[in-house]
């Protein structure tokens, strides 16, 4: 076994996590500050200078507060439930390709025997397959949590989000088939290579794919205008209603490195993921490094619609939840993958 490869894979993990978990701190004083725009007012501004210090004073409380159990919990089950959902947030970022292949200082590259370096920490061939499957496991800390709790409030919340994350999963995977099958890959690698000529936003059935992709993910993350699993004016915050401090900090850093995630994940999936359009520094060594860029550019624009649509949009009812995603998402989907495949067969025929 080399020890300086898994070293370095230690390191880049642990940067990896750095990165995101800092990216989530700032992104909850983001919307907060979006927040504060859009209904007048200032949002956080005393903590530090332009209240940037925010995130820390907010961590620093969560820490400090007291842990309280409600009497009767499933204590087991109630401590499992957060470390579920932020387990599965933080390995659904291990298949993320951030950027392309970057050049190393070459004392560096002696070290690990390799000048080059992948802004990924890995990189299966099912990379797409692996990142959904891990997302779909988050349910179990949402549902346990609800149960656990013993509370009424809660255990609605965490079936209303059973359902609702169930329902959703199907036309989520149903708009990536579509994608799968335009680029023949499940390796997301590929999936961000093939749309170096055309993004596959503007082909036909990936905007199809897009339209549904984009409505699903905000079911999927628990997100207004479908945030039926919390739905405050209802439920009190359901399915965490008996969870404080630390634990239920975790639940509210998952949710916001979700939606991190979903914005990369449409950021490869659509739009050119961190290739430069028009072949701009091809060939240069700067080229991964301002791919990184431009990707965090796009990934920022999908974080930003996540607090705009908040801030904007009323919550749906829930049988109106349920006819979206039943009655329009899923055929709109099933149709769309026969749509793909003949765009496919069309494609290879013009080629042949």
């Amino acid at each position: 076994m080399d020890w300086n490869l898994v070293l370095l894979w230690l390191l880049k993990s642990a940067l990896f996590f750095l990165v995101f978990i800092t990216a989530c701190a700032y992104y909850t004083l983001a919307e907060r500050k979006v927040a504060g725009f859009i209904q007048d007012r200032k949002g956080p501004n005393r903590a530090g200078p332009l209240g940037l210090l925010q995130p820390l004073a907010d961590g620093i409380k969560f820490l400090t507060k007291e842990e309280i159990f409600p009497q009767n919990v499933n204590k087991v089950m109630y401590l499992v439930a957060p470390a579920i959902s932020m387990t599965c947030a933080i390995m659904a970022w291990a298949v993320v390709p951030l950027g392309g292949t970057v050049m190393l200082p070459e004392w560096l590259a002696k070290e690990i025997g390799s000048p080059y370096l992948d802004l990924q920490i890995a990189n299966p061939d099912t990379g797409i397959l692996f990142l959904f499957a891990i997302s779909s496991l988050s349910v179990y800390g949402i549902i346990l949590a609800g149960w656990s709790s013993n509370n009424k409030y809660s255990l609605i919340g965490g079936i209303r989000a059973t359902a609702q994350m169930i329902s959703y999963e199907l036309p989520l995977g149903l708009s990536v088939a579509s994608i799968v099958i335009l680029t023949g890959s499940l390796k997301l690698t590929d999936i961000n290579d093939a749309q170096i000529g055309l993004w596959n936003i503007f082909k036909l059935p990936g905007f199809i794919a897009f339209s549904v992709f984009v409505v699903a993910m905000f079911a999927e993350t628990n997100r207004l205008p479908f945030d039926l699993a919390e739905a405050e004016s209802e439920l009190v915050v359901g399915f965490h209603t008996e969870y404080g401090a630390f634990k239920f900090a975790l639940f509210f850093i998952a949710e916001y490195m979700n939606m991190i995630t979903m914005s990369c994940v449409v950021t490869i999936l659509f739009f050119g993921g961190y290739h430069l359009p028009f072949g701009w520094l091809s060939g240069s060594i700067w080229q991964a490094w301002a791919g990184l860029g431009f990707f965090a550019l796009k990934v920022l624009f999908f974080a930003f619609l996540f607090m705009w649509v908040r801030w904007t949009l009323p919550r749906f009812r829930y049988d109106q939840l349920m006819t979206i995603g039943w009655k329009k998402m899923i055929p709109w989907a099933v149709a769309n993958i026969l749509i793909a495949s003949v765009y496919v067969g069309l494609d290879g025929f013009w080629k042949w």
